[in-house]
């Protein structure tokens, strides 16, 4: 049941004495200008997420009895939405409303469910809906509150829903990239299979993906006066698929436990066949129910290993049983400034436990001052654990073209940027034409 939020309080009160709880907040029929007034409750816009109920235009079309600001020092009202996925593969909306100025000190918080088969529009219409709710209140301290209205409608009468499927929720996908030219063409498949069932109590998780890389290369081939004779074709290929079964048991507000088999193939890797298996534990410092705001927590698992190269490694090994283990610490943090994300993981083989890897991986997105945001996005590896490298090494096309791991004892990417805005704080207007909002370059046709 979800908790009532501070600023609902005193408008379901109100709304109880007429005997009918509220459950939309509508915008007058006599009020059809998407431009606020001056009096209207000021509100900034934060999603925290790509999904397609962030809409942003359709909240601004949708919702109009609100002036939107484009920073949120101009805000009395911070919404800041977070996203994450559920159990039956949708998604969950948690929209916190935050107060500013004279509404300094009080938050609410709301969620919304979208089910995995919701379309786009189904997600944003929700999305809508609960912020009209969380905005009611203080939207009707305003000069603007004569012009608003609530509107109830009934719910459909019935009991508690059966679910035929217990909880399992089934995925299957292809997909294929083409792309070529006179001398070079590919061809990429890619084909996944998924079963889930999630509960407060459990976790099972099983997936199947395969992949198939394809690309045709001509190359001149030259005489010793270097004339053209013709062309020779290079062909690289790379597969790889596998399976992987993880299954959770919640052993409280902090606590869970599991084990993952998996059991993968790679030609990249020159694996035949690597075959794992082993029991895990996390605990997370803060409760599990906080994480789409903060999360903190340590995993730990133990591994036996099966693994069957395709050429003989540089070890001299085609086959063996190895030992592993991993431990990965994770923070994620949302909040109104920004959002954060950092996960470190080392792993080592026991038999030897110089073979290791140890990985950083950070993204950051902080609100400097007014209109200025500092993205940053990264990740770096010591890698100490290519016990898979064929001793016969990869051919040149195979170097060139991607085909083949390489030997190295580092790894790493990373992204910076800088964005600064400035101008009007108004974010009401939504301007389709030429697909734009606003801004960019001016065309000019002529004959």
């Amino acid at each position: 049941m979800r908790p009532t939020p501070l600023l609902l309080r005193p408008l379901l009160s109100l709304l109880l004495v007429a005997a009918a709880p509220a459950t939309a907040l509508a915008q007058h029929p006599s009020d059809t200008s998407r431009t606020a007034p001056d009096s209207a409750l000021r509100v900034f816009f934060d999603c925290q997420g790509f999904a397609s109920g962030c809409d942003f235009d359709y909240v601004r079309t949708e919702i109009t009895f609100v002036t939107w600001v484009r920073n949120r020092e101009d805000a009395q009202v911070h919404v800041l939405v977070t996203i994450q996925t559920t159990g039956g593969g949708g998604t969950e909306y948690t929209v916190t409303f935050i107060g500013r100025g004279r509404f300094a000190g009080r938050a609410d918080t709301l969620r919304y469910a979208a089910g995995k088969t919701d379309t786009q529009d189904d997600q944003r219409r929700g999305l809508v809906h609960l912020l009209k709710l969380g905005l009611a209140t203080a939207a009707a301290t305003t000069p603007l509150a004569p012009h608003l209205e609530v509107t109830f409608t009934a719910p459909s009468r019935g009991g508690p829903q059966h679910d035929p499927w217990n909880y399992w929720v089934y995925s299957a996908s292809m997909n294929g990239f083409f792309n070529g030219q006179k001398s070079i063409n590919s061809q990429s498949l890619f084909g996944s299979l998924s079963a889930n069932r999630v509960t407060d109590a459990s976790k099972i998780l099983l997936s199947f993906t395969e992949s198939y890389d394809r690309g045709s290369f001509d190359i001149p081939v030259f005489d010793t006066t270097g004339t053209q004779v013709g062309t020779r074709t290079v062909v690289s290929i790379a597969r790889s698929y596998g399976g992987d079964a993880l299954l959770v048991k919640s052993l409280g507000a902090h606590w869970s436990a599991g084990t993952e088999v998996s059991a993968n193939r790679s030609t990249f890797s020159n694996e035949d066949l690597v075959f794992s298996a082993g029991p895990a534990v996390e605990v997370d410092i803060f409760p599990y129910s906080t994480s789409t705001r903060r999360l903190l927590r340590f995993n730990y698992r133990m591994a036996v290993n099966y693994f069957k190269y395709t050429d003989t490694t540089i070890f001299e090994k085609t086959d063996e049983v190895l030992f592993t283990q991993v431990l990965a610490a994770v923070v994620n943090v949302t909040q109104p400034w920004g959002s954060s994300s950092v996960s470190l993981t080392g792993s080592t083989f026991l038999h030897d436990l110089s073979k290791n890897r140890l990985e950083l991986f950070g993204s950051l997105s902080f609100r400097v001052v007014r209109g200025l945001s500092f993205n940053v996005f990264g990740n770096v590896s010591l890698v100490h654990d290519q016990l898979f490298l064929p001793k016969a090494g990869a051919s040149e096309s195979q170097i060139l073209l991607q085909r083949r791991a390489l030997a190295t004892n580092y790894q790493y990417f990373a992204s910076v940027g800088l964005s600064y805005s400035f101008g009007s704080t108004i974010n009401n207007i939504v301007n389709p034409r030429f697909g734009r909002s606003g801004g960019g370059s001016t065309i000019i046709i002529s004959n």
